[in-house]
Parts: structure tokens; C-alpha cells; sequence
């Protein structure tokens, strides 16, 4: 049986890599595309979107703006581009040619290398996904011999998982939005749908400030998305062990979005840290809400 690839974080990609991003949210694909053309920039790759639309460029790139790209600058350098290739199905029965152009032009005007973001509509799939599945059968070899990055990106609101398997087997994996803190101890991942973090491992004094400054931010987002109650979420499923302190932080972090009218939800809480929740009666703090999902046992000290 085939070896499935893990999915890979979108920093962690390298010249040839041809990948799959499935997303559920907007906010998803703008995240991933956004590191993926900007960490491009900083790489000395000249970065092109090929959109399924026919937009100006500026606005097509909006979302780097928020990022703090200079998008209007980089596009008259020459650093980004889009094209609207993919616009009509047509568009697919050649895509690896412009790649592959657009590849050996980058190097030719002395970049790095390309990196190619690219998007199709549902309409110019063709019957049967037949001429996207030909479509992306080309490309694997343009990525094998040139010095690009590619994601291909597929919008799960549109295509379902029985289209994407197959898919995703045209392609070297999936891609998946940075983490927020990896270390020896703790993975803080980003959620989309629905948003928030997701932890992993152990949270103590040696980590609880990363959990802080990813909490800061996620509770930034969550007010940008919605200033009526604005909601919080983190998922604790595959936390083994939490401390005391971190979990005074969460107090802390719920009290202050109840002062605002906004709420710390909690997915997934451990049997043993609910116990303690309610002994100490912080399961009753204003803000923090407590939901009664799937778990798996935890501890705390």
C-alpha cells in the first residue's frame, strides 16, 4: 500500500514541491497563499497567481496587503504577477507550458526561482474532473526538472473529498498553514473551520508565554472577524498535560474577552482538568465556556 505524505507546512517547502491545498475558509487560502508568496519574496522567487477570474491585479493580491506587502511596488518590479490563464477552461490544456515558461523566464531575469499559486473554478474542471485530472497529470514533470513551487488550490466548499483523493494523488502532498509554536513539549496550530488553535503536547512555565502571545493573536483575529461577541476557540484534544498556571491564563484570557462581550471556548477538555475547573470554580468564569465534545484523558499539576 502507498504511503500516504504527511501534510507539509508551507515554510517548509522546497524547489520542486507540487502541492494540494484543500480549504475550508477563505481565511485559510489567504493565510497559506500569503507565506507561501511572501516567504517567495524574501527567497528571491518571483511569485505568479494563476486565477481563476480575470481581475486587476492589485486587487487580486489584496489579502498581502493586511501582510504588509507593498503590493502596488512589488507588481511594478516584476516580483509579482497575475494572470488570469485559468479563467476559462481552456486554460487548462496548457498550464504546464506556462509554467514552465514562466519558469526558465524568472531564472532568465535572475531570480532564484518561480513559485506559482493556482486556482480552478468547478465549471472548467471539465466532465468528470477529466480535464483537471489531465491537467495536473502534465505538471508533475515541469516540477521535477525546474527550480519552481507550486500550490494548487481547491476550495472543499465546492469540491468534495471523493473528487480531492484522487487528486491529491497528482500531486507530492498536501500543504498546511505554518504552526503557530512547535517545541519539544507543545505544537500550537491555527484553525480555520471553524477558526482558533488547536494544542499539542504539554503546556508548563517553559511554554505558557508562546500559548500567551498565540492566544493575544488569535483573539486579535477573532474581534477582526466579528466585533459582536467575538468568539475564541481552542481545541485540546491532544493536550496531555497542562499546568496550573497555563491554565490561569486561560481565565485571564476569558475575563478579558467577556469584557468585550466576547468568549474562550474550550473543545475538548480532558475529565480531569473539568474536575478541577469545578472544584476551583473557574468553569464559572464570565467568558469561558466549556464544551462538552470528545476528549481524551488529561492531567495537571
Amino acid at each position: 500500500m502507498a504511503t500516504v505524505p504527511a501534510p507539509r507546512a508551507v515554510g517548509e517547502m522546497r524547489p520542486g514541491d507540487h502541492l494540494l491545498l484543500g480549504y475550508d475558509a477563505d481565511e485559510e487560502r489567504e493565510t497559506v497563499i500569503g507565506a507561501f508568496l511572501l516567504d517567495g519574496l524574501a527567497s528571491g522567487h518571483r511569485g505568479l497567481v494563476l486565477g481563476p477570474v480575470d481581475v486587476p491585479a492589485e486587487l487580486a493580491l489584496a489579502f498581502l496587503e493586511d501582510r504588509g506587502c507593498a503590493v502596488d511596488d512589488e507588481l511594478a518590479a516584476g516580483r509579482l504577477a497575475v494572470d488570469p490563464h485559468l479563467a476559462t477552461a481552456e486554460g487548462l490544456w496548457d498550464v504546464d507550458e506556462v509554467i514552465r515558461r514562466e519558469t526558465r523566464r524568472a531564472v532568465g531575469d535572475g531570480y532564484l526561482g518561480l513559485r506559482v499559486s493556482m486556482e480552478v473554478m468547478r465549471e472548467g474542471a471539465g466532465k468528470g474532473l477529466k480535464t483537471l485530472h489531465d491537467s495536473e497529470l502534465l505538471l508533475e514533470p515541469v516540477f521535477a526538472s525546474l527550480p519552481v513551487l507550486g500550490i494548487c488550490q481547491y476550495d472543499r466548499r465546492v469540491f468534495d473529498d471523493l473528487e480531492l483523493a484522487p487528486l491529491e494523488g497528482l500531486h507530492r502532498g498536501r500543504v498546511t498553514a505554518d504552526l503557530v509554536w512547535r517545541d519539544e513539549l507543545l505544537s500550537i496550530t491555527r484553525m480555520f473551520a471553524p477558526p482558533g488553535l488547536a494544542l499539542a503536547g504539554e503546556v508548563d512555565d517553559t511554554n505558557v508565554t508562546a500559548l500567551a502571545r498565540a492566544l493575544q493573536g488569535e483573539t486579535a483575529r477573532a474581534r477582526a472577524r466579528s466585533a459582536d461577541g467575538p468568539r475564541t476557540r481552542l481545541d485540546l484534544r491532544d493536550l496531555a498535560f497542562i499546568d496550573v498556571g497555563a491554565l490561569r491564563l486561560l481565565v485571564f484570557t476569558a475575563l478579558s474577552l467577556h469584557g468585550f462581550g466576547g468568549t474562550l471556548v474550550l473543545h475538548g477538555v480532558s475529565p480531569h482538568i473539568r474536575r478541577l475547573m469545578r472544584v476551583t470554580g473557574w468553569d464559572r468564569i464570565p467568558g469561558l465556556l466549556v464544551d462538552e465534545g470528545g476528549v481524551r484523558e488529561g492531567a495537571v499539576r
